[in-house]
């Protein structure tokens, strides 16, 4: 998530030219093709997302994720699913996919993972 101020956000100054991030909202590319591969290739991992997004994220090395207490709010806030669709479907959506989690959007609109 993004801010940018010319007042003080927790006791630090910031020009309006300055921007803080929160890393659990944040998402890399690294990130994200991780991500697509895992749920498109292991049942295992699959598993996982489907009980903890922010568990499987972690996994994959996501910084907000790995740093967040069970009850903190992230990329993963809203992405849990009862059937994540198909490893074939999300082979044939991988570039939309990628590209949905890619924007500043991502943030903004729960990704649709399910069946």
């Amino acid at each position: 998530m993004m801010f940018e101020s010319s007042e003080q956000i927790s006791g630090k100054s910031f020009q309006s030219s300055e921007a803080v991030t929160n890393p659990a909202f944040d998402i890399s590319a690294e990130i994200v093709d991780k991500l697509l591969d895992k749920l498109s290739s292991d049942n295992e991992f699959r598993n996982v997302f489907l009980k903890s997004p922010r568990i499987a994220l972690a996994y994959l090395g996501h910084e907000g994720a790995t740093n967040a207490s069970p009850n903190d709010q992230g990329v993963w806030t809203g992405s849990q699913c009862k059937q994540l669709a198909s490893p074939e479907a999300i082979k044939a959506s991988r570039d939309a996919l990628r590209l949905q989690l890619l924007t500043s959007m991502a943030r903004l609109q729960p990704i649709r993972l399910e069946a």
